[in-house]
């Protein structure tokens, strides 16, 4: 894989994370109140609610050691590439916690279609089937 398409698509992934990220942080803010930084990294470091976003964070990590050729991992970046295409398949019938909250997410968020599309390009561009 090219290393520049390696690239925007972890650029893609941490901008489609930070995304989520935020429209996370504006739900919990509206149940208990405002929240510094610091206190919001500690909810998403461990509360469960949060939990949901695991799977993309692993992601950018498994792509990250792939680039850096960690050969302690067997993921490649096409690997990582096909596992995104898979986690963000918006399968509104999914029971599995990441795809049903990013659904949800998606049908209120124009910014998050936005990076989603973004992020379909990346992943197209590194060789993956089509998505939505």
């Amino acid at each position: 894989m090219h290393t520049d398409a390696c690239k925007t698509l972890r650029l893609s992934l941490l901008d489609l994370h930070r995304s989520l990220v935020d429209l996370e942080r504006a739900h919990y803010q509206k149940r208990h109140g405002t929240q510094s930084a610091g206190d919001f990294l500690q909810v998403m470091a461990y509360a469960d609610e949060m939990r949901w976003l695991e799977p993309l964070s692993r992601l950018i990590v498994m792509l990250d050691e792939a680039i850096d050729g960690d050969n302690d991992t067997e993921a490649t970046p096409l690997a990582v590439a096909q596992r995104a295409r898979a986690l963000i398949s918006l399968d509104r019938d999914s029971s599995e916690p990441f795809m049903a909250r990013y659904a949800a997410l998606f049908d209120e968020s124009p910014a998050l279609v936005e990076r989603h599309a973004r992020l379909v390009a990346a992943l197209k561009a590194v060789g993956t089937a089509s998505v939505k």
